[in-house]
């Protein structure tokens, strides 16, 4: 009889101190992306509302972080199609609306295979069905092709005004849009930019940030992932929330 009323008393005793540690636990998890600024995190990282995600010292060169002023130049765009060898010395391919603004007949391009060479737009025409409103590019050039071949053509426009450009590894593209990490004191943020014109190492940034602006260039994809982390980690329990 002593030994029964012994273990019906410890039983709820035992619950009470599981439901507590879960309690405890999960209030300690919620609690770890709002560390206090004088705490060095665990990983490396911290997240701010209203100020950004900060590393260490030690993260900061481990992931080889850099950080530059956005800057101004004339920038020359490039626009890069697919196209395939439809002919010893033609290549044809599709282009969307957007695109065929900026191509007309008698256009230098280059042709990207096995080597580089040069070749013209013959012509441009809006595809018969509709599809899209695509347009259908032939390409002329002096080089053999083989019929078939995959190639890569890119159609280089004139520089135009000085403008707002960021190095294109600078970008970060996600589902949300384009967003570059700026500088805001002991702090990068993720900020949503506009971009314009680009071309194989810079691109325009019309909307979000001005020249002078100090943004990461390198490697913003660490950051993303870092601030992911961060602001996950106050849920990695399974409390149900």
């Amino acid at each position: 009889m002593f030994t029964a009323m012994k273990l019906s008393t410890f039983i709820p005793l035992l619950g009470s101190i599981a439901i507590a540690t879960l309690n405890t636990s999960c209030l300690e998890s919620r609690g770890a992306a709002e560390k206090s600024p004088g705490q060095t995190p665990e990983n490396g990282a911290q997240f701010k509302k209203g100020q950004g995600l900060s590393l260490t010292e030690k993260m900061s060169k481990a992931i080889g972080l850099k950080v530059e002023d956005v800057g101004e130049m004339k920038i020359a765009s490039a626009v890069t199609l697919n196209v395939s060898a439809e002919t010893a010395n033609t290549a044809t391919g599709w282009v969307t609306p957007e695109q065929a603004k900026a191509i007309r007949p008698g256009i230098e391009v280059e042709l990207h295979g096995d080597t580089t060479f040069k070749g013209t737009i013959e012509k441009i025409e809006t595809n018969p069905l509709g599809v899209m409103g695509d347009s259908e590019i032939t390409i002329t050039t002096a080089e053999k092709l083989t019929v078939g071949q995959p190639l890569k053509a890119v159609l280089r426009q004139p520089a135009g005004d000085e403008v707002a450009v960021v190095p294109a590894a600078a970008l970060l593209k996600t589902a949300e849009g384009s967003f570059v990490y700026a500088v805001n004191g002991d702090f990068y943020v993720r900020t949503p930019v506009k971009t314009g014109v680009t071309d194989d190492k810079f691109v325009e940034i019309t909307d979000g940030l001005y020249a002078g602006d100090q943004i990461v260039t390198t490697p913003v994809m660490s950051l993303w992932m870092a601030e992911l982390q961060v602001l996950r980690g106050g849920k990695a329990c399974t409390c149900g929330h």
